[in-house]
């Protein structure tokens, strides 16, 4: 397969032939084509930029599943994540690592911490003072 290089090696050399052809009109068309191939390359860089993200963006679900309390966790990893950030966005929030007392919830369940994601202000209830 020919490289964006092996097109511009090939298009300097055409440039020279040129000159000593010395068609000042072929060689400003070279100089374009040579320009348009620089910006083809550039556009390339930033489309497989693109794709390496989109791909990582992807392959994340395979890492990650629910906790019992309804935060969102990845595979060997002990931070907690907010499930309704990820829903939405696919947007890995972290949750706080202490929760909040609250006491008229201890009074009637079992679940009187709550832990409310900084991003979207979507609360977790659990048990457990601290979650990491």
């Amino acid at each position: 397969m020919i490289s964006i290089s092996d097109v511009i090696s090939l298009i300097e050399n055409a440039i020279k032939l040129s000159k000593k052809v010395k068609d000042k009109d072929l060689n400003n068309i070279l100089l374009e084509l040579q320009a348009a191939v620089l910006q083809f390359g550039t556009q390339n860089l930033e489309l497989q930029d693109k794709y390496s993200k989109l791909k990582k963006y992807i392959e994340i679900p395979d890492n990650v599943y629910l906790d019992d309390d309804g935060f969102l966790c990845r595979k060997n990893d002990k931070v907690k994540y907010c499930s309704s950030c990820w829903n939405k966005d696919r947007r890995l929030s972290l949750m706080p690592k202490k929760g909040t007392y609250n006491l008229l919830a201890g009074d009637f369940n079992t679940k009187s911490y709550t832990y409310e994601c900084s991003a979207c202000q979507y609360q977790i209830y659990s048990d457990k003072e601290q979650i990491y």
